[in-house]
């Protein structure tokens, strides 16, 4: 993932799901799982976040997932 003026930002990540975490009972309703990284600069500049609400709105717009399941340690508060 770039900025606007090309500086790498950091990388998302799509699984199916089983792949990466051990799939439950609770985990089969989710379509994909999703994990994504920033790098240090870019998560001081509040890339973590931004980056989480973009791929939601990616998934669910452009990729038609329904029901992702976000795999990464902290998931930012709405």
């Amino acid at each position: 993932m770039y900025n606007t003026n090309d500086r790498y930002l950091g990388c998302c990540y799509l699984y199916p799901m089983g792949r990466r975490t051990q799939l439950t009972e609770e985990l089969l309703k989710h379509d994909v799982d999703v994990s994504w990284w920033v790098t240090p600069t870019a998560y001081e500049e509040g890339y973590y976040t931004k980056l989480f609400r973009a791929l939601g709105h990616w998934l669910a717009e452009e990729l038609s997932f329904n029901e992702p399941y976000y795999s990464n340690r902290k998931i930012p508060a709405d």
